[in-house]
């Protein structure tokens, strides 16, 4: 029986929508409080700033900022979306490869070492969605690399399979490295400051902006704003592909590939009498 919950891409799917919408519904809430504060001032009569060409070069210049914030993360979230396809490729074709050691050796008994390729498989999923930690997947990993081991034995001496069995392995663990370093790594926090402090300086010069009818300066201030601060909120999201785990995540690259590669692993272990799947997945 799969670990995967049935509809697993589905869900995923609907808490990727449902995330966004919260994440649009929270730039709204602060919009409205930006609004708010507005009103406030122009009723105080605190509206001491005048527009001048100055004011239209922050907004250019905050713009821009954050246009090259969004070209960086971009250019790493469209690479990042490449790793689960690989990481899956791998997968899969090291539990092929095993799977096609009682052709070279008819006595062999792989089902075991198929089962450890399931565990892995299925451990690797359940720690790209943070339900173990990266110490948990690491142990896995070391103890599947040792049942991989034993399985290039049992190909008595074809050093070229023996080799490829553990290319993969080397493989997998190289890109769940890259996944990790994403995962902890920042792009360039002081560009992060510098435009969460430039948008901050915008809206407040919009707030206590002098115009000439209230309406028109609620519609300049919504506008802008929204765009910045969605746009700053956006960034940050995007700037880490694997954030399953963060509730606030709402772009994260697919996992439908690794999903549907961990699937058709599991159908060669419980195809070949394999023992029960890996339990600690819940």
């Amino acid at each position: 029986m799969s670990t995967l919950p049935q509809g697993f891409v589905a869900n995923r799917h609907r808490i990727a929508r449902r995330r966004r919408i919260q994440m649009l519904a929270r730039v709204l809430l602060m919009i409205q409080a930006l609004a708010g504060a507005k009103v406030l001032v122009h009723a105080l009569g605190w509206e001491t700033i005048q527009v001048t060409p100055l004011f239209t070069s922050v907004v250019a210049s905050t713009v821009f900022l954050l246009g090259f914030l969004l070209n960086g993360v971009l250019s790493d979230f469209k690479e990042s979306e490449k790793l689960p396809a690989e990481i899956a490729t791998s997968l899969e074709v090291l539990g092929l490869e095993i799977q096609a050691i009682s052709a070279h050796n008819p006595a062999a008994a792989v089902q075991g070492h198929l089962v450890a390729v399931a565990d892995l498989a299925e451990g690797m999923v359940a720690w790209l969605l943070t339900r173990i930690t990266t110490e948990q997947f690491m142990q896995l990993f070391h103890r599947v690399y040792g049942s991989v081991v034993q399985a290039s034995v049992l190909l008595k001496g074809n050093a070229t399979l023996q080799a490829r069995l553990v290319a993969e392995m080397a493989n997998i663990l190289r890109l769940a490295n890259r996944v990790e370093t994403i995962r902890e790594t920042s792009f360039v926090p002081l560009v992060y400051w510098l435009a969460n402090l430039g948008t901050g300086l915008l809206c407040f010069g919009l707030v206590f902006m002098a115009v000439r009818t209230l309406p028109e300066a609620l519609f300049f201030l919504a506008v802008i704003a929204f765009l910045l601060i969605f746009l700053i909120r956006l960034v940050v999201d995007l700037d880490n592909p694997f954030g399953f785990g963060d509730p606030h995540s709402a772009e994260d690259v697919s996992l439908d590939a690794l999903a549907a590669a961990v699937r058709r692993i599991e159908v060669m272990r419980d195809g070949s009498g394999a023992a029960p799947p890996f339990e600690s997945m819940g």
